[in-house]
């Protein structure tokens, strides 16, 4: 009967054997066994998760880099090839810099970052207002969004999407968030988000801004908020985005532009039917690498908001198929791993890079396949973006990082010994075991001292 629980558990929790230690171990010398849930660091058994999340990661980078390369080879075409170069040169830079933010991100606990978060979250609104500094901040397309620091330019809208993420995190794993008290939990993330919101939607970036909401009510869902004070903020939020519509003409034309395309397919309607037109022309299988004809400026921001359009063109049904099936299996590894998580705050980071990464998708894919209004959000990992390539690439290591040092529970068999009426646990010696595999593996002697250190 033991053995059939155990078998059980096991099952449920995805491993064949939650502890490594065969069923040989419920059997050998045991009268009775029973199981009990206990917390170990993640680092003594990483899940599959964890490993799909960086394999996938890095797929969506390789693919990205390929992609930027087929369109600015044809846009540059027309520039005497300024751009061919150029761009996926900047965006192999951001990449080596996401992977490098990744892979100390990872290896470091994530709990030694809550006491910079404040630190990052005032710098990161420091970048917010030094967009309309003259000198530094720069200006294109009528919106106020980047800054000239550096080599590269940096986009602070994308930065705040992470601290939204940190920041939310940390004050919603708070002694007092775990009350669960609508009060604790809106204030002071409420009016911190708020302020972020704003300084955004003023650049203007209504596509950021309503990633930011998305990613604090996810976080507020999560959490256990009420449900009635839930929707209420997500009415209220609804209704403000429809007045943000409304109060813009620019805005205005293209939510008109999403209701019916073809009223104007020569003119506001030109970016998204020639969307249609490229995802149209791939067929099944693709008109080949390489072979796309709407990247020769036949389609508007083909290189970043509209990539998604040139990999259906060119790789066909299958191809956006397989892409969109990545981005499920990397989504649903971040939340298994927040899921596994014990430690509310892990919890919560993990839970919000998911958020960060599933609405970004959701919301570039609903635009390039007119399901929802273009907003000039990039497709993660994929699209030409510097700044959101890096973001995107520290917030998997901080995914990374909670699923190494966060701690999760696994079920342990117990024994109990009738001849001194008390349970032996194989709690105690679990990590000895561990140990022993491991210097197991490294050829290494097996002998005295094997304790916990």
């Amino acid at each position: 009967m033991a053995r059939k629980r155990f078998q059980e558990i096991s099952r449920s929790s995805g491993r064949r054997d939650p502890l490594g230690v065969g069923d040989e171990m419920l059997t050998a010398g045991m009268s009775a066994v029973t199981l009990r849930w206990v917390e170990v660091p993640g680092r003594e058994r990483l899940s599959r998760a964890f490993h799909w999340t960086w394999i996938l990661a890095l797929v969506l980078t390789c693919a990205g880099l390929v992609m930027i390369y087929s369109v600015s080879t044809a846009q540059g075409f027309f520039a005497q090839n300024e751009l061919a170069l150029d761009r996926i040169r900047d965006q192999g830079v951001a990449a080596l810099l996401g992977l490098a933010a990744l892979l100390v991100l990872s290896r470091l606990d994530y709990r030694r970052l809550r006491p910079m978060i404040m630190l990052f979250t005032l710098v990161v609104f420091g970048l917010l207002f030094a967009v309309w500094i003259p000198q530094i901040g720069r200006e294109a397309n009528e919106a106020a969004r980047w800054l000239d620091i550096g080599p590269l330019p940096i986009q602070p809208s994308e930065i705040a999407k992470l601290m939204m993420v940190v920041l939310a995190a940390h004050l919603l794993s708070t002694t007092r968030a775990k009350q669960g008290r609508f009060g604790v939990l809106f204030w002071p993330l409420a009016p911190v988000a708020g302020l972020a919101t704003g300084l955004v939607l003023l650049q203007p970036d209504l596509g950021t801004a309503f990633m930011l909401a998305i990613i604090v009510m996810g976080l507020w869902w999560q959490s256990g908020m009420p449900l009635k004070e839930w929707i209420v903020i997500a009415a209220l939020g609804i209704l403000l985005v429809a007045v943000a519509i409304l109060t813009s003409d620019y805005r205005r034309e293209r939510f008109l532009v999403f209701v019916n395309p073809f009223n104007d397919p020569q003119g506001d309607g030109w970016q998204i039917v020639q969307s249609f037109l490229a995802l149209a022309s791939g067929g099944w299988w693709g008109v080949g690498p390489g072979r796309s004809v709407q990247k020769f400026n036949y389609l508007p921001d083909a290189h970043t908001d509209m990539i998604f359009s040139i990999v259906g063109e060119e790789f066909g049904f299958v191809g956006v198929g397989v892409l969109l099936l990545a981005f499920v299996l990397l989504v649903v590894c971040v939340f298994r791993v927040a899921a596994e998580c014990t430690d509310p705050f892990g919890r919560y980071l993990a839970g919000g890079v998911g958020l960060m990464i599933a609405g970004q998708a959701v919301v570039n894919l609903g635009g390039v396949m007119g399901v929802l209004p273009l907003t000039g959000i990039p497709l993660p990992f994929v699209s030409f973006g510097r700044t959101n390539l890096v973001m995107m690439l520290a917030g998997v290591g901080m995914v990374l990082a909670v699923a190494r040092y966060g701690p999760v529970r696994i079920p342990v068999p117990m024994e109990a010994d009738s001849n001194q009426g008390e349970l032996l646990t194989l709690e105690r010696g679990f990590s000895n075991v561990t140990y022993l595999d491991r210097r197991r593996r490294h050829s290494r002697s097996c002998s005295a001292g094997l304790g916990d250190r």
